[in-house]
C-alpha cells in the first residue's frame, strides 16, 4: 500500500466498495428468496408505501421543473371552495338555531344546492359576509336527492351595507371518478370542518339502446371511505383539482350515506340560469 500513488489508492477503494456492494446484493437476494411468504410480503409493503410517500407530482415548465405535492394540491382545493360553502341553520321548537346541513353556492345570483332532506325542518338560514339570508326553496323535486334554493336577505340591506359576494364552485363530471381517488369534504356544523378520504366504490348501471344496441354506462352514486355526521348532509365532495364532483347525502334514520353526482345539481340550476357561465363542467 505504501508504494501506491493517491490515484491508485482511490481506484482500489472504489473497486473494494463495488465488490462489497455486489456481494451484499447477492446475499440480500438469496435471503429474500429463502424468506417465508409473510415476511417477504411485509418487506414489499414497506417498500411500496415508502415509494408512494416520497414520490411527488412533477410538472414540467419551460426552463424549469416544478414539484407539487399532494398536500399542496389539497390546500389549494380547500382554499378554492371554502367561501362557496354555507352552514345552514333552522330554528328549533325552543327558538334556538341548530345545524341543518350544508349548502353549496352554484351561481353569483345566490343559488344554493343541498340535500333536499334539509328543507323539511323549517326555513333554512345562512350567513354570508356577516349578512343573514333565508334559503328560499326553488326546486325540491320528489324524484331527486338534491334540492335547489336561493339566498335572499332576511332584512333589506342598508345603503351602507355592500351586497354579499357569492362565489360559485366549479362542477365536475363524476363519471370520471376512480376508486381510490382522494375525496375532500367541507362540512360540519360550521361548514369549515375538513374531512378527507377516498372514493370507495362506484354505483353504475348499463343501459342498452333497443334500436342501436349501444350500451351506455351511468353513474347513480358513489361511496366514500370517510364516515360523516348529519351536520355534513349536503356537503360538497371535492377532488385534489378543486372541482366539486358531488354532494353528500346522509339519512341518519337508516344509517345510509352516498355521494350524489354533481350532474344532478347542474340539472337543477340550468332551468334557473340558462346562460349562466359560472357552472362549468370539468374533470
Amino acid at each position: 500500500m505504501e508504494h501506491l500513488t493517491k490515484s491508485q489508492i482511490v481506484l482500489l477503494t472504489l473497486f473494494v466498495s463495488f465488490v462489497s456492494s455486489m456481494a451484499t446484493g447477492i446475499v440480500v437476494v438469496t435471503l429474500m428468496q429463502q424468506a417465508p411468504g409473510p415476511v417477504l410480503q411485509s418487506i414489499t409493503n414497506v417498500v411500496e408505501r415508502t415509494i408512494e410517500k416520497v414520490t411527488p407530482t412533477i410538472i414540467e415548465k419551460p426552463g424549469k421543473q416544478v414539484i407539487i405535492k399532494d398536500e399542496d394540491l389539497m390546500v389549494a382545493a380547500i382554499e378554492r371552495n371554502t367561501k362557496s360553502v354555507v352552514a345552514l341553520r333552522v330554528a328549533g321548537e325552543d327558538g334556538e338555531m341548530r345545524s341543518a346541513g350544508i349548502g353549496t353556492i352554484l351561481s353569483k345570483d345566490g343559488f344554493v344546492v343541498t340535500d333536499k332532506g334539509n328543507f323539511g325542518g323549517g326555513v333554512l338560514m345562512a350567513t354570508v359576509d356577516g349578512v343573514s339570508y333565508a334559503l328560499e326553496v326553488v326546486s325540491n323535486e320528489k324524484s331527486g336527492t338534491l334540492g335547489l334554493g336561493k339566498l335572499t336577505p332576511v332584512k333589506p340591506l342598508a345603503t351602507s351595507t355592500p351586497p354579499a359576494t357569492f362565489i360559485p364552485v366549479i362542477l365536475g363530471d363524476a363519471s370520471t371518478l376512480k376508486v381510490g381517488q382522494t375525496a375532500i369534504v367541507l362540512g360540519g356544523w360550521d361548514g369549515k370542518t375538513i374531512v378527507t378520504g377516498l372514493i370507495s366504490n362506484l354505483d353504475t348501471r348499463i343501459v342498452t339502446d333497443k334500436e342501436t344496441k349501444v350500451e351506455t354506462k351511468f353513474l347513480d352514486g358513489f361511496g366514500l371511505s370517510q364516515r360523516l355526521a348529519g351536520t355534513s348532509n349536503g356537503a360538497p365532495i371535492i377532488t385534489l383539482g378543486g372541482v366539486v364532483m358531488g354532494f353528500v347525502s346522509i339519512d341518519e334514520s337508516i344509517g345510509t350515506q352516498i355521494g350524489i353526482p354533481a350532474a344532478e345539481a347542474q340539472a337543477l340550476l340550468v332551468p334557473q340560469t340558462p346562460a349562466s357561465p359560472e357552472v362549468k363542467k370539468a374533470r
